[in-house]
């Protein structure tokens, strides 16, 4: 039974499915809010020949640019919550050996 904890646990199943379902919501964020950059831009860009490639194309480039700084913004804050997460793993695990300590000097 604890070889199938483990192998859960390196699986990190919950993580996974986590991930996908954030994933899930973001794309139903993204296409509710795909009409309304394409209408912010046609109200900027004039209606003309060639105009809706045009606003397309600088649809495009903000969203991209929105979405590169979300995701590095994501990734650092995730960064940090690793480094603060191995630190108190590592203050658990020397109390964890201090309590297991006492416990065998008896």
């Amino acid at each position: 039974m604890a070889d199938f904890r483990e192998n859960v646990d390196k699986l990190n199943v919950r993580g996974i499915i986590m991930s996908a379902m954030m994933t899930a919501f973001g794309l139903v964020v993204a296409l509710s809010w795909k009409d309304a950059i394409n209408a912010l831009v046609a109200r900027i860009i004039p209606s003309g020949s060639g105009s809706s490639l045009l606003g397309q194309f600088i649809t495009a480039t903000a969203v991209t640019l929105l979405v590169v700084v979300l995701a590095t913004t994501v990734l650092r804050i995730n960064r940090r919550l690793e480094r603060q997460w191995e630190r108190m793993s590592e203050q658990m695990s020397e109390q964890i050996d201090r309590v297991t300590d006492l416990f065998d000097r008896d």
